[in-house]
């Protein structure tokens, strides 16, 4: 059997360090949220709190797929 596997990534660019970086390589992005992957569109998709992966900047994004 061939097996396929998903591989899964939020990524953009952060406004303080201006690295492109993928938001699930942030430890704690899970945590406390309701977001289904490739959620988009829905109000828990807009205007999400996130944390740099490199820096550790806070900001704010639109989930998009």
């Amino acid at each position: 059997m061939t097996i396929a596997t998903w591989s899964v990534r939020l990524d953009c660019y952060c406004p303080a360090c201006k690295e492109y970086v993928n938001l699930l390589d942030y430890t704690d992005f899970w945590d406390g949220r309701e977001i289904d992957v490739p959620e988009c569109g829905t109000e828990r998709s807009r205007d999400v709190e996130v944390k740099c992966p490199k820096c550790d900047h806070e900001f704010i994004v639109d989930l998009v797929y």
